[in-house]
Parts: C-alpha cells; sequence; structure tokens
C-alpha cells in the first residue's frame, strides 16, 4: 500500500505542476491589486480621500501582534512553493512530498514573518485630541482675541509637529509660545500663553 502511493507520488508531477502554476497565478493577481492599492476591494472614500468605514485602532491587531499563518498570502505561498517543491523534488515520492510541503511550509512562515514585520512598521498618522492636551506649541498665525477663528499654532509632539486651528481669549501675536488647554472640537483647540 505504501509502496504503491509512493509510485503515485513519484507519477504525479501534473499534479504539482497544476498546484504551482495555480498558486503563481493566485499570486501574481494579489501582487497586482496591491500594487495598484485595491488590496482585493474598492471601498466608499470620504472627504479626504480615506474609507469612511476606516478603523486604524482596529486594523490588524492579530497580525501585529503574533505571525498570522492563515492569512490568504501565506496560504497562497504555501501552495505555490508546495507545488513547485513538488514539481522539481516530485520523483522521489514520500521524499518529494516531504520536500514540497517543507518547501511550502517554510514559504509560508517567511511571508507570515515579512507581513508581521511590515505591520509592525506601519503607523496610522492619526493623532487623538487629548494627544495635544497640555504640549507646547509655537503661534503660526495670530490668534484673535475673544476666540475668534484665523489662529494656527505649530505643536511639539514627541515625534513630529502638526499645525491646528487655534481660539484664545487674549490676542496672541505670532511666534508666542502657547500650551493647549482643551479641544474646542471639530479639530479646533483653546490655548494660552506659556508663562514659563
Amino acid at each position: 500500500m505504501m509502496e504503491s502511493a509512493g509510485e503515485f507520488l513519484a507519477s504525479s508531477q501534473k499534479i504539482y505542476l497544476f498546484i504551482a502554476v495555480f498558486g503563481s497565478v493566485i499570486f501574481a493577481i494579489l501582487f497586482t491589486l496591491t500594487v495598484i492599492g485595491l488590496h482585493g476591494g474598492e471601498a466608499d472614500l470620504g472627504a479626504e480621500g480615506i474609507p469612511d468605514d476606516f478603523q486604524p485602532e482596529a486594523h490588524d491587531i492579530a497580525d501585529i501582534q503574533g505571525l498570522n499563518f492563515f492569512s490568504l498570502k501565506s496560504i497562497v505561498a504555501f501552495l505555490t512553493f508546495f507545488g513547485w517543491g513538488g514539481f522539481f523534488f516530485g520523483h522521489l515520492g514520500w521524499g518529494g512530498l516531504a520536500i514540497a510541503f517543507g518547501c511550502g511550509l517554510l514559504m509560508m512562515f517567511l511571508t507570515a514573518l515579512v507581513i508581521s514585520l511590515l505591520l509592525k512598521l506601519q503607523q496610522s498618522g492619526n493623532l487623538r485630541s487629548v494627544d495635544f492636551l497640555g504640549r507646547r506649541g509655537t503661534v503660526y498665525l495670530t490668534i484673535p482675541a475673544g476666540r475668534q477663528p484665523g489662529g494656527m499654532v505649530t505643536v511639539l509632539l514627541e515625534n513630529c509637529t502638526r499645525q491646528v486651528k487655534a481660539r484664545a481669549d487674549e490676542e496672541i501675536a505670532t511666534g508666542c509660545d502657547v500650551v493647549i488647554e482643551s479641544d474646542l472640537g471639530g479639530e479646533v483647540f483653546l490655548v494660552r500663553r506659556n508663562e514659563n
């Protein structure tokens, strides 16, 4: 029984080739969709070109914390390299099957590892209003008195600077140091002079 199964495996180069070509075609399609930015589907875009249902905080948290071996890309990588490994080493019977399986598992692991590392590098770039509270900044455009619109402040954050709309009770001239006191809503912040 085992010998006949080994003989079948040794003569199943066409099956391995079919799996390899199928996996390669799916891989090429996924790669093309990724390069042109579709990622398997289009979303309704909001006013700023960002999908309306985009939630950066909830995006692939499981992938970031650990390897995801059962993502579509990992499974396609397994099929592709299992097929090509079997095509080239299938004539060895059981040994060829083991080599093909090993090639598939290795590429599945490498794909999951690369995706995990890339997701760890990814930053949403989104800042919450609370990230600005208590931060120091410099007035970029003079802030009118009476909380009137028109003022802008360059805020110093940990790894970057951001310009935000600012209001104040008193007029604050360009170049003055300020501290952000509260969020007025709509990405507008109440500031006061920094007395330190």
